[in-house]
C-alpha cells in the first residue's frame, strides 16, 4: 500500500477540513546539571515530553465559511477532542492557548488558513485510598498479641497443683527472660527484664498479666526509630535488631515429654510449653512491628530479613491451633506484602574491581560523590583501616 493510501481525512470533533501541512514536536523532559570543575554535566531524564501537532488547514469552496464557523464552534468547546490526523491517526487532544490562528487573503478568494497548534491529552486522574500494608502488620502484629495472651491465661495454669509445679514454672520463666536478654540486641527491649525477673512469683499468679508484662518489655515501632551519625551504621543497627528478634524465637522449642506422666507433671509440661509460645510469640510480634517501620535501603540485605521472617512466621503457625494459625498468615501476609512494595526502591549491591589502593573517602566521592558515606563501605566489607582499600573485589551499593 502506498504511503498516499494510508492518509486519513483530517477533522476535529467530526469537523471536516482539508490539511496543507503538519508539523510535530516529540522527545524527553530533560534537566542538565553542570558542576564546578566539572567537563561532563549530568543530564536527568524527567520523563517524556508532552507531543504537539501544528497543522495548517485550509477550507476552500463555496461554502468554506460556514465550514470555518463549524471548525471554530468546534476549537472554542471545552476540554478534549477527537483529531483525526492525516498522518498519525485519532489522537485525544487539547487546543493549545492560543492554538487557533485564521487568515483570510482577497488573492485567495473562497477560501482561508488555518493555523491549529494541539497538545496530547492525558487522563485526569485522582489519588485513590488504599490501605497501608505497613499499618496492616502494626495491626495484625497487635491481633497476634491479644490472642496470645489469652492462650496463655487458657492454658497457663497454677492453682490447684502442688507448690513444685508453681516452683518449675518460676525457674523456667525466669531462664527463658535471661535467654531472651541474652539474645536480643540493645534497643530491641523497651524495659528491663530484670524487673519482670524479680516479679515472676508474683506475676505468674496472674498469666494474663504475666503475659502482658512480656510483650510489655518490647516496643514495635519506637524501638526502630533512633537515629545514628551514619547511613551505614543506621541501617546496620536496624537489621541486627530485627534479626536478633527472629532469631530469639528459635530459642524456645516446646518440651520433650517422657510418658507415663502424673496430672501434675502433665500441667509442668504444659506451663513450659505455654512460656515456650508466649517467648516465642513476644519475640516474633516485636520483629513484624520493626519490620513495618524500618527503612530498607539496601535491596539484598531486607530480602534476607524477609526470607528468615517469613520462615519463623511459618514455624509458628504450624505449633498454634486453627485460629492462631489464620492470625500468623494474615501477619506473614501483611509483613511479605510492605516489604515486597518497600523493596522497589532498594538499592542493590553490586561487587567492583578495584586495581589499586584508594583510601574510603576517596572512594565515596567516586562511587556516589559523596564523602559522608564512607562508613558505608567500611562497615559492610569489614575494612581495617580506612585510608586503604584493599585492591580486591569489594561490595558496594548500586546508589
Amino acid at each position: 500500500m502506498a504511503w498516499a493510501d494510508r492518509l486519513q481525512k483530517a477533522s476535529f470533533r467530526g469537523v471536516v477540513f482539508q490539511v496543507e501541512a503538519d508539523e510535530g514536536s516529540f522527545g524527553r523532559r530533560v534537566q542538565v546539571h553542570e558542576y564546578p570543575q566539572r567537563d561532563k554535566p549530568f543530564v536527568e531524564d524527567l520523563g517524556r515530553r508532552a507531543r504537539e501537532f501544528t497543522i495548517t488547514a485550509f477550507m476552500v469552496g463555496l461554502d468554506y465559511m460556514e465550514a470555518r464557523d463549524q471548525l471554530l464552534d468546534a476549537v472554542e468547546k471545552p476540554g478534549p477532542g477527537t483529531l483525526v490526523h492525516p498522518w498519525y491517526g485519532q489522537l485525544t487532544v487539547s487546543l493549545k492557548d492560543d492554538g487557533c490562528r485564521v487568515s483570510h487573503s482577497r488573492d485567495d478568494g473562497g477560501m482561508c488558513r488555518i493555523q491549529l497548534t494541539f497538545v496530547e491529552s492525558g487522563e485526569l486522574t485522582f489519588p485513590s485510598a488504599s490501605a497501608s500494608a505497613g499499618a496492616r502488620t502494626l495491626q495484625s502484629a497487635d491481633d497476634i498479641q491479644v490472642l496470645t495472651e489469652t492462650r496463655f491465661s487458657e492454658t497457663f495454669q497454677l492453682d490447684g497443683y502442688p507448690a513444685w509445679v508453681a516452683e518449675d514454672a518460676a525457674t523456667t520463666a525466669t531462664d527463658m527472660l535471661e535467654q531472651l536478654d541474652a539474645a536480643l540486641s540493645s534497643g530491641v527491649l523497651s524495659n528491663p527484664v530484670g524487673d519482670l525477673i524479680q516479679q515472676v512469683n508474683i506475676l505468674l499468679a496472674e498469666p494474663v498479666r504475666f503475659a502482658q508484662q512480656v510483650f510489655g518489655l518490647f516496643a514495635k515501632s519506637s524501638a526502630i526509630l533512633e537515629t545514628s551519625a551514619s547511613f551505614a551504621d543506621f541501617n546496620t543497627l536496624n537489621f541486627v535488631r530485627v534479626f536478633s528478634a527472629v532469631r530469639a524465637s528459635g530459642l524456645f522449642d516446646n518440651s520433650t515429654r517422657p510418658s507415663g506422666l502424673t496430672p501434675s507433671r502433665v500441667r509442668l509440661y504444659d506451663n513450659r510449653d505455654a512460656l515456650a509460645m508466649l517467648m516465642r510469640r513476644a519475640s516474633l510480634v516485636q520483629a513484624a512491628g520493626m519490620s513495618a517501620v524500618m527503612p530498607l535501603p539496601v535491596y539484598d540485605d531486607a530480602v534476607q530479613l524477609r526470607k528468615d521472617l517469613l520462615s519463623a512466621l511459618d514455624q509458628e503457625a504450624a505449633m498454634g491451633d486453627d485460629t492462631t494459625y489464620a492470625e500468623i498468615m494474615d501477619l506473614r501476609a501483611s509483613v511479605h506484602q510492605d516489604m515486597t512494595a518497600r523493596l522497589r526502591d532498594s538499592a542493590r549491591l553490586q561487587v567492583i574491581n578495584r586495581r589499586e589502593i584508594v583510601p574510603a573517602l576517596a572512594l565515596a566521592y567516586d562511587l556516589y560523590e559523596d564523602t559522608g558515606r564512607e562508613a558505608e563501605i567500611i562497615t559492610r566489607n569489614r575494612v581495617r583501616h580506612p585510608g586503604f582499600i584493599p585492591a580486591e573485589p569489594i561490595k558496594v551499593l548500586s546508589v
